[in-house]
């Protein structure tokens, strides 16, 4: 991520259906949070790599796998298309692979994992093509447009990603 990516950060934090996809909580945010994202990107942390996501020369969301200092090899992946106008067009489902070559193959992960909520339907279909299986389900765990709803805890093992090509040179 770049100081230029900063603005455009910050119209995706204005997004509320955004915020209901992540299982946040909805509020209209300063442009200095913003700032604050891109601070925490730009700096060394050792249990954190974070990526942009750009197309056609513009920054258009993010991704990341936390935990690095988790002596069991489990990384928390996060990623976010925040551009609506490249919604379903690839980018995520590229992303999501580029993510996980890096984290089980550079980094040595053992289990990659993640949580959504299960009104968040394309996601949990795009993390199962790529080879996360649901481990679970809390119940009506978090307040979404209205109601409660679930969570959905996915993970893939590095063996699984191999059998799903991930492992062709």
């Amino acid at each position: 991520m770049k100081q230029d990516d900063v603005a455009r950060q910050h119209e995706f934090n204005q997004d509320l259906e955004l915020y209901l996809l992540d299982s946040s909580i909805p509020w209209a945010s300063a442009e200095g949070s913003a700032q604050i994202f891109y601070e925490s990107r730009a700096k060394h942390n050792p249990d954190m790599v974070g990526f942009a996501i750009e197309a056609d020369g513009k920054y258009i969301g993010s991704c990341e796998l936390t935990g690095l200092q988790d002596r069991h090899g489990n990384l928390e992946l996060g990623i976010q298309i925040g551009d609506r106008e490249y919604w379903g067009r690839g980018y995520g489902r590229d992303a999501l692979r580029l993510l996980l070559d890096y984290g089980f193959r550079y980094l040595g992960a053992r289990r990659i994992w993640l949580t959504t909520n299960a009104k968040n339907e394309r996601a949990i279909r795009s993390f199962g093509a790529a080879g996360f299986v649901e481990e679970g389900r809390p119940r009506q765990v978090v307040w979404i447009d209205g109601d409660y709803t679930d969570y959905v805890d996915m993970s893939i093992l590095v063996e699984e990603w191999k059998e799903n090509n991930g492992g062709a040179s």
